[in-house]
């Protein structure tokens, strides 16, 4: 474990360094026009003009170091407040940016003593004008990576419908709307004179990509439903992409760059495109990694090499939407490649990733508050356009939902009205409309005057800021209001049940310590202080027969899953099977426990073997395909009945712990035990029938079993030796080095089967 971490960090490094010169070239070039030559009128000698260019130079390692100790502070020490991680350096960011606007960072004294803050002014400043398109090619990849690749595949697929709604119709309805608001200001004459309406709409496009970093991440915390988190999440991904998109051919249109083509057929090309190109790189990267074996640095650099290449192609090369390729990879590799990325390497990535998204997260806001504080210009009379527009969104917003909810309410898991509420309250906006408005105001003052620049930047700032500030920081109580982080009282039961088994164990294990010569004379009345809280113990009433049980099959559903992923990880179970073997439980907890356990067709039909294959092993061309097929399909079969019949023999045992406890109800554990045994014996008879009909088949797959079992056993050994001192870190890692030699040879050679016995 500590040399994965070790990895980790040197991976993490190596982004930073690529960050690091990328925006060096970048703060050089943008600063030689601006940045310097603001410095130069205000220098009064040319050796201050050397030293500042110096101080330019390293500003963004300055603002690298900055961002970092910001980000790990806020969350070490201000857990507790009431505003999200994300939110408070938001406004620590703006307090910087007002602070170093109103001159203070130039220099400060105390006393006699004068404090030079060049330095932080001068990294402040790089952060107020960063490249646009940097902040979208060098963070957008990590975010967007990051969410897709994190996401259950089974969850996104069942909301995909009302994501696609939400970030497809939805935005565009969103975006009329809103350019429609824009002009009724200029026709009642309360502002925007200048405005047309390819610029409203343009705006529209721009304040309807969603950000629901803060908002998800508060839904964890706060335990509400993965489907409502997923379908948030999922539909920001989407609509990210499809904003870019089309503020790209208003954009396009506005500047003259358009290739006056259909707008529609243009959109297609760009979304269905950037989901091709990821689909593409995402199928590479599954075949090259799964063959690589163990090896950590290989395996997650070639994703990272992946997801920027990914982005940089479709972007850059190809003129797609790079947010849609980044959402194809994720979801490819987190999905079907996340069993062929190695076991041991798997747990590492996700680590990564986690890191990667946490580091662009404290760059990206702060920046984001930076940028608001200090590049915003605007009258009295915008901050009431502003208001006009936050209300605005929420309306479009409600009108949207309410426009689709016929359908949202029946698709997939459906869309119960107060799943809808925080679908409505929680679209925060965040970086990448930020981005899209600082290329607008980027733009020669011959396509959109500085006025209107300003007013785009000052708009979408202020939206982003309050939705932050306001919708971020309340999300919480209406999420409590409307009753979504309250539990069941089956499972209410069951959680107090397990809370009262722990605690009577810890007191057990007390009295046993008394005993302890060691620690014997020990004062047991403070030890007992530190025993579990009784008064979570509450007794609850009103629980429905079948609300238990199904909460209990819910319970070993997802003991059954785990059960697959580390016989995966141990080396005993295939990648094709643990995919087949979870899935399968995936779609069981979608039933939410209502059907028995043992009702599970999809996978006794994942066992048989066509017939046709049989048949096809005779013919003269194709018969060696058909026959490695099935030869393919006979050794899936066995890993998977195998691996189900491990699966509920662990289940049996959770049950026997639960008897002994005596807090469950016993009918309820006779029928859950009854469900497991069909199970068991379900397994067991595929596996007698495979055995006898097919002696060399099941002579040859269960000899891959017994070497996996063999190597299994092996690294654990070595992993005992190397805990009692007996061998070293390098003897281990050497032993472990042969072992996954001997793993990838069983990959390409498998034991050889008898061909002979080929069903006629």
């Amino acid at each position: 474990m500590n040399s994965l971490r070790l990895k980790l960090y040197k991976s993490i490094s190596i982004l930073l360094i690529g960050f690091l010169s990328i925006q060096n070239i970048s703060a050089q070039n943008q600063n030689e026009e601006n940045l310097i030559g603001e410095k130069i009128e205000h220098s009064t000698a040319n050796d201050n003009h050397s030293e500042e260019e110096h101080h330019t130079n390293t500003a963004p390692l300055f603002f690298i170091i900055l961002a970092m100790i910001i980000g790990v502070a806020t969350r070490h020490f201000l857990k507790k407040t009431p505003f999200p991680f994300t939110v408070l350096l938001l406004i620590i960011g703006l307090g910087l940016g007002v602070l170093n606007r109103l001159g203070i960072f130039d220099g400060l004294s105390i006393g006699s003593f004068h404090i030079q803050l060049s330095s932080l002014s001068d990294s402040i400043e790089f952060a107020a004008h960063i490249d646009p398109h940097l902040l979208l090619f060098i963070f957008l990849p990590i975010l967007i990576f990051e969410a897709s690749y994190a996401m259950d595949l089974h969850t996104f697929k069942k909301t995909s419908t009302n994501a696609i709604i939400l970030a497809v119709p939805g935005i565009l309805i969103a975006l009329g709307l809103t350019g429609a608001t824009a002009m009724g200001l200029k026709y009642f004459d309360i502002g925007l004179q200048n405005w047309t309406w390819p610029l409203a709409l343009m705006f529209g496009a721009i304040v309807s990509a969603t950000d629901p970093v803060a908002v998800v991440a508060l839904l964890k915390d706060l335990g509400a439903s993965k489907k409502l988190g997923t379908l948030i999440e999922g539909e920001s991904l989407l609509n990210d992409g499809t904003a870019i998109v089309l503020f790209m051919v208003f954009f396009l249109g506005i500047t003259g760059e358009a290739t006056g083509g259909s707008p529609i057929l243009e959109f297609i090309r760009v979304a269905f495109g950037g989901l091709l190109v990821g689909g593409l790189f995402g199928y590479i990267v599954i075949y090259w990694v799964k063959n690589v074996f163990n090896d950590a640095l290989v395996e997650t650099s070639l994703v990272i090499a992946a997801a920027y290449l990914t982005f940089y192609v479709a972007e850059h090369t190809l003129h797609v939407s790079g947010v849609l390729g980044l959402v194809a990879l994720g979801l490819i590799i987190g999905g079907v490649g996340r069993s062929r990325i190695s076991p041991q390497v798997e747990h590492f990535m996700h680590e990564f990733w986690e890191l990667a998204g946490f580091i662009a997260n404290c760059l990206i806001f702060l920046i984001v508050g930076i940028v608001v504080a200090e590049r915003s210009v605007f009258n009295p009379n915008d901050f009431l356009l502003l208001a006009i527009f936050y209300i605005g969104i929420h309306v479009v917003r409600a009108i949207v939902i309410a426009m689709f909810y016929p359908i949202m309410k029946k698709s997939g898991y459906g869309l119960p009205k107060r799943d809808a509420i925080i679908v409505w309250y929680g679209a925060l906006r965040g970086a990448i409309g930020l981005a899209l408005a600082l290329i607008v105001a980027g733009v020669d003052d011959h396509y959109i005057s500085k006025e209107i620049k300003d007013q785009f930047l000052f708009f979408t700032a202020g939206i982003v800021t309050l939705t932050l500030l306001i919708n971020a920081s309340t999300i919480k109580y209406l999420v409590s209001y409307l009753g979504l982080t309250k539990i069941s009282p089956a499972k209410a039961l069951m959680l107090t049940n397990a809370r009262q088994y722990l605690h009577e164990n810890t007191f057990n294990q007390v009295e046993k310590l008394k005993v302890d010569r060691f620690i014997k004379k020990s004062d047991w009345s403070q030890v007992l202080d530190f025993l579990p809280d009784k008064s979570m113990q509450n007794k609850v009433h009103g629980v429905d027969n079948h609300e238990a049980i199904a909460e209990l099959r819910k319970r070993f559903l997802e003991a059954e899953k785990s059960s697959y992923w580390h016989q995966f990880k141990d080396g005993l179970l295939g990648p094709t099977g643990v995919r087949i073997l979870s899935d399968n439980i995936s779609h069981l907890l979608d039933e939410g426990g209502l059907v028995p356990l043992s009702e599970r067709k999809d996978l006794e039909e994942s066992w048989e073997i066509p017939a046709t294959l049989s048949k096809m092993s005779k013919w003269p061309i194709l018969g060696k395909l058909a026959k490695d097929w099935y030869l393919d399909r006979m050794m899936l079969s066995y890993d998977c009945a195998v691996s189900f019949i491990m699966a509920q023999e662990e289940a049996l045992r959770l049950l026997e712990s639960l008897s002994i406890s005596g807090k469950e109800d016993k009918d309820a554990i006779a029928l859950i035990e009854s469900e497991i045994n069909e199970n068991r014996i379900e397994g067991q008879t595929f596996i007698r029938n495979l055995r006898k009909n097919y002696p060399g088949v099941y002579k040859a797959v269960s000899t891959t079993q017994a070497v996996r079992s063999l190597l299994n056993y092996e690294a654990k050994t070595i992993e005992r030796l190397q805990k009692r001192g007996r061998i070293d870190s390098g003897e281990a890692a050497r032993m472990m080095k042969s072992i996954e030699d001997r793993h990838k040879i069983l990959q390409k050679n498998p034991p050889s089967i008898d061909l002979e016995e080929m069903p006629n």
